[in-house]
């Protein structure tokens, strides 16, 4: 199941994707619609729909619903009738890139792994260094952006790199994982580009927060999706092309710290909430990107971003 987040009128809607061609389908509208299939009044059903899919996006919903399940459910009835003309215009959206907003809306929590696989490709025959603990830190929930929209490149800023991410969302509220139950936390996976201004964390005395928390540093998208359709998060492709040329291509299998692993070592001092965002590395490679430039990322099963990085003056 794949979940966008399309900007409206209305706010922000949680819709289905990859189910009508050139079209997503509203996630509340569709429940709207089933249940007056079913003979209830339309005051009714929309008020009934506003306490399954409430407002606040992704960590709302699974704030209310962990494991997803009455999401499911509709899911399937919408899958049922996608040729019978029940889904009508209440129910659908176009789905412009340029529409898309962040799919994990805001968060909670949003934790970056720092370190998590080779900084560069090993010449052959040479040793690996020693591996690394886990590492990393926050990154503002402002940052989130969608996975279309400009990468603003600040002006106090040049070394601006970007680096294309598998990213984890969370399900229940989860404490105190241990490597063999964290896997049961995760609700599902998100492309995610994280994005740090080099020159800015020297400046702070090599701290990242600032560094990381520039509006637009947290690029997310296209969909979020659940984890039922990602049978081994530790075998998907990363790739990352800057104006068309290759800067990354590497496999999650190359994590240092697989999911499990960072998971319990950051649930031992943090408590995550329903939506929070753990985006787990880069693949080795160069990300450094100018104003001008156009930015693609890909990871296998979960889509493409696309970026032009312009000057926030």
């Amino acid at each position: 199941m794949k979940i966008a987040s399309r900007r409206s009128p209305f706010g922000d809607r949680l819709c289905f994707a990859g189910l009508v061609p050139r079209q997503l389908v509203d996630i509340q509208g569709a429940f709207v619609r089933q249940l007056e299939v079913d003979g209830v009044h339309r005051e009714d059903a929309l008020a009934r729909s506003r306490l399954v899919v409430p407002d606040g996006g992704l960590p709302a919903l699974l704030q209310l619903d962990p494991q997803l399940t009455i999401v499911r459910r509709l899911f399937d009835w919408v899958v049922s009738c996608l040729d019978s003309g029940v889904l009508d215009e209440d129910c659908l959206w176009s789905d412009e890139p340029e529409r898309l907003g962040a799919v994990v809306g805001r968060p909670r929590t949003v934790w970056c792994m720092g370190g998590n696989y080779l900084r560069r490709r090993l010449a052959p025959g040479e040793e690996p260094p020693p591996r690394r603990g886990p590492g990393g830190g926050l990154k503002a929930g402002g940052a989130l952006t969608g996975p279309y929209d400009e990468l603003r490149s600040p002006v106090i800023s040049e070394r601006v790199d970007s680096e294309m991410e598998l990213a984890v969302v969370i399900g229940p509220r989860s404490r105190l994982l241990t490597p063999d139950d964290a896997m049961a936390a995760v609700a599902g996976y998100v492309g995610f580009c994280d994005v740090t201004s080099r020159d800015v964390a020297e400046l702070d005395n090599h701290r990242m927060d600032r560094a990381k928390g520039f509006d637009t540093y947290g690029i997310c998208g296209p969909w979020f999706v659940t984890a039922d359709e990602i049978p081994d998060p530790h075998a998907l492709r990363i790739r990352q092309w800057v104006n068309g040329e290759v800067r990354r291509d590497g496999s999650t299998a190359e994590m240092f710290h697989p999911v499990p692993e960072q998971l319990a070592w950051l649930t031992a001092a943090l408590t995550l909430a329903p939506g929070d965002v753990l985006s787990t590395g880069a693949p080795a490679g160069q990300g450094a990107v100018r104003p001008g430039d156009v930015v693609r990322g890909e990871v296998e099963g979960l889509g493409v971003i696309e970026n032009t990085v312009v000057l926030d003056d």
